[in-house]
């Protein structure tokens, strides 16, 4: 682990990647504690980052091991638990998001499937790949009428 005491107020925090994560507040044991500035979506309060993240202190920067999309998702609260944890993420608001999301997104695959059955455009059974945020490897199976005449021999 790299030497925290090395690290000092108002030195920026970045990812892997070098995209701003927070500002040093200080270090508290092996953790070091962000400026409440930088508390993100619930700020009010500060954040804390495992020193055990640390990959090097470069001039002003602590460069963090991970990329600062991972890494903001790693930070913990006061007590140590982690911010993904928080209770404050499922708040009825959040879910209620997250419902109206999920309905959208089957109005949309319905609309598709209704659109593709009035144009016939398969005659046969056909597995679709529904496209869409959050539905990777759903399929939707439809089957179409047969566009056979009297004439037609099965």
């Amino acid at each position: 682990m790299t030497d925290l005491t090395k690290i000092t107020e108002h030195m920026e925090v970045v990812g892997a990647d070098g995209a701003h994560i927070g500002t040093v507040d200080s270090v508290e044991g092996t953790r070091i504690k962000l400026t409440k500035a930088d508390s993100g979506s619930h700020a009010g309060h500060h954040h804390y980052v495992s020193g055990g993240l640390v990959a090097a202190i470069e001039g002003n920067k602590v460069r963090l091991s991970a990329n600062a999309d991972v890494a903001v998702t790693l930070e913990e609260e006061k007590g140590g638990e982690g911010i993904a944890d928080s209770p404050g993420l499922l708040t009825p608001r959040n879910i209620a998001i997250g419902a109206v999301a999920a309905v959208g997104l089957a109005a949309a695959g319905a609309a598709v499937i209704s659109r593709r059955r009035a144009a016939g455009e398969a005659d046969e059974t056909t597995d679709t790949e529904t496209a869409g945020a959050g539905t990777t490897g759903a399929k939707t199976t439809t089957t179409e009428k047969s566009n056979k005449t009297d004439g037609d021999k099965a």
